[in-house]
């Protein structure tokens, strides 16, 4: 609030105890003097000689009428530039308080407002985290909400959605930068981490966009409570928003508000320039905004960042913990005053030039008078008798003066009594023993507290010799003392006496009075009742004593550095260290203490702690026996107006753990080198899923370096079905059984099987901790087996189905056939004089005969029917399907057909017919070897009636 403490402090101590005793002493020593004591008036000649010889009161070149007149019209320009300047001065205060009073208010509501937009926008961003948290975890369902909600395009520039690992995984505005940036190491998003709450950030540089931006942010948790996304709502600094309008807004006419960060950086400022910039020119900030920073709450009077003069008001919002500023400048508050200013003098100048001619005048005529009674004075006229009454002309005038002086000189000396008693008063009311001993030790003056001390009055003190007073022991305590005020020198003691029968503590000053020629009168008594302080001084011996034996038993080196690096403390660890003595040590640099080497190595650090900053880090101490390894923690010790008086120090010796560490780290990469040359991925998956571990093969299984992977879900990284697949294994392994599946997925383009192992991990107790997984690429030997199958149902020269595959697809379409009743065949088929074409030609021609047979049936079929071979040139169609017998006549002639047309046989044509014989059935009543017989059997009688025919036979 504005107050006039804030802009005028008082800078007037209180009187001191000394300056009372000394008035009190002087009025005591030096008694006032009587009206007898006083000289006379002066005698007719002494008179006349003042008046007459004396030539200022002479004509001469300079009239005493033109003096009087001068003086009347310095008086009048006196008086007016005194009576402008205290109305000036009291109209600028009283508009600087109000002014003061206005813009604080002012300033407050503004405060008030910014604070309830910063809450409205948090509560709202808190709200839609709530309604994510009901969505699936799919980024889209995320895209879709946000793009739901451009309503709060009035509170937010734009809104976004990151991951626990700082991912950007949907955005309202943006939704092609999803995937693109990381903010896991910006503050706000580990500030939300930690908090586990909204937090609102401090101002800063977009990583998108690159403008000022305030982030706010709100966690979003899944269904164990667990911080699984961020949402955040960013608020542009330069755009509009309540932020910019504030910039915009103004305090009177030319007055203007700003916004500093905790930092001190502008967060608002209608230079947008200015915007993210420290305050303050070359980074030196006024007085004002240090102290405000520094937690000053209220309007002063202070230099604007311009250098203008200005009322500046400052407000820190309870929201956000910004310091919001107001700027009023002076020449527009005090307007108003330097019109006052300029009016009063006018009118001083206008009054001069009326009252100068009419003060001439005025005094020419009072003048007449005054020449008349100094003309009688030279004559040795004397005055009228005592009690006789006043002449009415300027004689009775001066006479009257005359006695009205006696009379105020009366006056003045009872003011003076009055003061004597007064100061009299305030010495015994001062709690402490106040007095003056003169040179030969007797009491001249003490107040009423030597009554309660030793019995004595004020009244009966004087006189009394300082033996008798204080009692031999006190006094033979104290000589030493009082001789040395008498000698001229100031001293200061304490002393133990015992008083009503306690032992009690005085503190003791006695102050020379040493005159104009350096002669000592005697000496000042000051003496404090310091029981308590002595008391109190004893409980805070003793605490140090408690914290002492405390540092001196930590098994670490605690000390104390002020800023000029010396040691102002340091407990016993240090002898053990530097064979020194912790009483040698206080008051040494560290650079004395440990050698200059050492300190140049922790020197930056040093520097960091006393600049504000805690600092912890660890170094190898070579110079220690067994080359020890330390670890230091240097704790700034800040005072109440935020300057560092020196840092605490704690040092550790961690040897034996960095040698575990060492160790460990030697483990970790040896596990490291034998697990990335294994031809497997090598992986550890805690209980919530996350890999622990992995080994460089996930790198490009993933395609993400392994930065990325290690700490990641594991089933954020599969897709869906992989992910499903993972889970399953995952909670079957975590439950203490070893776990083996198979899958596959899109590698690099190529389809890529793997075989899973998932063993569990459990602790001393028996309780799985986490699962490690084996994953073996097994792609090989899968298409070795697959090649293998096929081999084994398929015939190797025509690619057609072989016997087996035959058997099973007729045994499954008689099945088909039984459940539907249509007609189903089965032709049997061979090559006719197949013999002399191997002959003529070798296995090879044969060979080329059979391949360019097996392609011609197979176009002759539907694609629901089978071409197979059995064996040698005997071939076997199914068909299936049909609905009548006629059916396989038109496909046994269609294949008769097709085969009229030469076969090429390196290079010579050759006519290839075919026999064939069909057996059909219905309702699926025939099995497969019955089928396959009456067929062949209908294949015979084809070729006996003349071959290049077919013949069929109906199975019942």
């Amino acid at each position: 609030m504005y107050t006039q403490k804030h802009r005028y402090p008082s800078a007037t101590p209180a009187p001191a105890v000394h300056g009372v005793a000394r008035a009190i002493v002087a009025a005591t020593r030096f008694p006032r003097p009587s009206p007898a004591d006083s000289s006379s008036t002066p005698t007719r000649p002494t008179i006349a000689k003042l008046m007459f010889n004396n030539p200022r009161w002479l004509p001469g070149p300079v009239s005493l009428k033109a003096r009087f007149s001068l003086a009347v019209g310095m008086l009048i320009v006196l008086t007016a530039t005194v009576l402008t300047v205290a109305t000036v001065l009291l109209v600028q205060r009283g508009v600087e308080t109000v002014a003061g009073e206005r813009e604080t208010s002012l300033i407050s509501q503004v405060a008030r407002d910014l604070d309830n937009k910063f809450m409205i926008r948090q509560q709202a961003l808190v709200r839609l985290a709530h309604d994510l948290e009901r969505l699936p975890r799919a980024t889209a369902a995320f895209q879709d909400k946000l793009e739901q909600y451009h309503s709060m395009d009035g509170f937010f520039t734009n809104i976004s959605v990151l991951d626990a690992q700082g991912e950007h995984v949907a955005n309202m505005n943006y939704p092609h930068m999803r995937g693109q940036g990381n903010f896991s190491t910006r503050d706000y998003f580990l500030d939300t981490l930690r908090s586990d709450g909204p937090v609102i950030s401090r101002p800063l540089r977009s990583q998108i966009s690159g403008r000022p931006v305030v982030i706010m942010t709100a966690p979003i948790h899944d269904k164990n409570g667990q911080i699984s996304h961020i949402l955040i709502g960013a608020i542009d600094l330069a755009k509009n928003s309540f932020i910019k309008e504030l910039s915009i807004g103004q305090v009177g006419k030319t007055g203007y508000f700003y916004i500093l960060s905790r930092e001190g950086e502008f967060v608002s400022h209608p230079d947008e320039r200015r915007i993210l910039q420290r305050s303050g020119n070359g980074g030196k900030r006024a007085a004002s905004v240090e102290q405000a920073l520094a937690g000053f709450e209220g309007t002063l009077r202070a230099t604007a960042e311009n250098g203008a003069d200005a009322l500046v008001s400052y407000k820190r919002l309870a929201s956000t913990g910004w310091l919001l500023c107001g700027v009023y400048p002076t020449a527009e508050a005090f307007a108003f005053a330097g019109k006052i200013g300029w009016n009063a003098a006018i009118i001083a100048a206008l009054l001069l030039l009326v009252i100068g001619p009419l003060a001439w005048l005025l005094i020419e005529r009072q003048l007449q008078p005054l020449k008349h009674l100094g003309r009688q004075m030279a004559a040795g006229r004397a005055g009228p008798a005592p009690g006789a009454p006043y002449a009415d002309d300027e004689i009775g005038e001066l006479r009257r003066a005359f006695d009205t002086l006696m009379a105020e000189r009366d006056q003045a000396e009872r003011a003076v009594a009055d003061s004597e008693r007064k100061l009299r008063m305030v010495a015994d009311n001062v709690p402490a023993l106040v007095g003056y001993v003169d040179k030969h030790e007797r009491f001249v003056f003490g107040n009423e507290r030597y009554s309660a001390y030793f019995g004595i009055s004020a009244r009966q003190l004087p006189g009394k010799n300082v033996r008798d007073v204080l009692g031999e022991a006190t006094y033979t305590v104290s000589k030493p003392y009082l001789d040395a005020a008498l000698s001229g020198r100031a001293v200061r003691f304490e002393r133990q006496v015992r008083r009503h029968g306690a032992i009690e503590w005085d503190r003791v000053a006695y102050n020379p009075d040493i005159d104009a020629h350096g002669v000592v009168q005697g000496y000042f008594v000051l003496v404090d009742d310091i029981t308590e302080l002595k008391a109190t001084q004893q409980v805070l011996a003793a605490s140090e004593k408690r914290i002492r034996t405390i540092a001196d038993n930590m098994p670490a080196l605690i000390g104390y550095v002020d800023t000029e690096y010396r040691y102002a403390f340091c407990n016993r660890a240090y002898s053990t260290i530097t064979e020194i003595a912790p009483e040698q040590i206080v008051g040494r640099t560290v650079s004395e203490v440990f050698g200059p080497k050492v300190f140049a190595a922790v020197a930056a650090q040093m520097a960091a702690a006393l600049a504000g900053r805690r600092v912890s880090f660890e170094r190898p101490a070579a110079g220690l026996k067994g080359n020890r390894y330390l670890q230091t923690e240097y704790i700034p010790d800040v005072g109440q107006d935020g300057k560092v008086a020196g840092f605490y120090t704690m040092v550790m010796d961690i040897t034996e753990r960095k040698a575990a560490e060492l160790a460990l780290a030697a483990q970790q990469r040896l596990l490291h080198t034998v697990t990335d040359n294994l031809p497997a991925l090598v992986n550890f998956m805690d209980r919530d899923g996350r890999f622990g571990f992995v080994n460089r093969h996930h790198e490009s299984w993933f395609g993400l370096p392994l930065a990325r992977i290690h700490g990641s879900l594991v089933s954020s990284l599969f897709s869906e079905a992989e992910a499903e697949i993972h889970q399953r294994a995952f909670d079957e392994a975590i439950t203490g059984r070893t776990v083996k599946f198979d899958f596959a997925r899109m590698q690099g383009g190529d389809k890529r099987h793997y075989h899973a192992t998932y063993i569990p991990q459990v602790d001393c107790a028996g309780h799985a901790v986490g699962v490690t997984g084996l994953v073996n690429d097994v792609t090989d030997a899968k298409r070795l087996e697959e090649q293998l199958s096929a081999l084994a149902r398929f015939d190797a020269l025509t690619g057609l189905p072989n016997r087996t595959q035959l058997t099973e697809r007729i045994g499954r379409a008689q099945t088909r056939s039984a459940r539907n009743g249509n007609v189903m065949a089965v032709m049997y088929l061979d090559l006719d004089k197949f013999k002399s074409i191997n002959d003529s030609f070798g296995h090879s021609g044969g060979d080329i005969v059979l391949i360019e047979f097996g392609r011609r049936l197979s176009a002759c079929v539907r694609q629901s029917d089978t071409v197979g071979r059995l064996a040698g040139d005997e071939f076997v169609i199914l068909l299936e399907g049909l609905q009548t017998v006629a059916e396989c006549a038109v496909v046994a002639r269609k294949i008769i057909k097709v085969m009229e047309k030469p076969f090429d046989i390196d290079g010579v044509a050759r006519i290839v017919s075919t026999s064939i014989g069909v057996a059909t059935a219905e309702n699926g009543l025939a099995g497969v070897d019955t089928l396959l017989k009456h067929a062949d059997d209908a294949l015979y009688r084809a070729k006996d009636s003349g071959r290049k025919r077919y013949a069929m036979t109906s199975v019942k």
